[in-house]
């Protein structure tokens, strides 16, 4: 296996991406930039398809520009972090959260990023004091029940992990019910399984709704990170 989590999360901007962005660091503008210039919106935007892209060095560019022309808001600090994560520049990419969230206490994608930092380093019990803190947000409850599921079944607590298998309803609104599956079967070696999981998920959901939940198969090394994108 390789080394695990190497993306990180920037929440999906619903339709104004063409391209689905990972679990990550975007949430849909708040009024808290109504007076941006119009140019803010559009420059923040390509900092997160060029974090997508895996070209940080752009997405920096970019949010230093949408910084010069507006201010930081959680949103820019928290791609910061994303890269300062990537880059497993953790103490930084922690303090940057620690800064978005003074700015916004309530913003999902660097209080999920805070658990993120433990889990990529191996740290499942610590990232799982953080995540079960963010189970009652209703609208990202899915993606975190995801992430526990995988802190025990990467500690190799299978009848933990089971348990909470067996609670992933199949009727759901997001992909949750396919991946837990598949990181139950890569997990557990059977790697044709997880693929089966994978193309039925990907025949149901839309790519929006595929990329918070697949991105860490690549992080863990189960699936190939697509090419372009390493």
């Amino acid at each position: 296996m390789s080394d695990p989590m190497n993306t990180r999360i920037l929440f999906s901007l619903a339709s104004a991406l063409a391209l689905a962005l990972p679990a990550a660091f975007s949430q849909d503008p708040s009024s808290s930039t109504k007076d941006a210039p119009p140019e803010y919106e559009p420059t923040v935007l390509s900092a997160m398809r060029s974090f997508v892209g895996r070209d940080f060095k752009t997405a920096l560019e970019f949010v230093d520009k949408a910084d010069r022309m507006y201010q930081p808001t959680a949103r820019t600090v928290n791609i910061r972090a994303a890269v300062a994560i990537e880059e497993k520049k953790y103490d930084e990419g922690r303090q940057y959260c620690i800064k978005a969230l003074q700015l916004d206490p309530k913003f999902f994608p660097a209080l999920f990023n805070l658990a993120e930092i433990p889990f990529m380093q191996g740290k499942y019990a610590e990232a799982r004091l953080t995540y079960e803190k963010l189970i009652e947000d209703e609208q990202n409850a899915d993606l975190v029940k995801f992430r526990l599921l995988l802190t025990y079944l990467l500690e190799k607590n299978d009848e933990r992990a089971k348990e909470l298998l067996d609670k992933v309803p199949l009727l759901n609104d997001t992909p949750v019910y396919f991946y837990s599956h598949a990181a139950w079967e890569f997990g557990h070696g059977n790697e044709k399984e997880a693929q089966s999981y994978i193309s039925s998920a990907e025949t149901v959901f839309p790519k929006s709704k595929l990329a918070n939940f697949i991105d860490v198969f690549y992080d863990l090394g189960w699936l190939k990170r697509p090419s372009g994108t390493e």
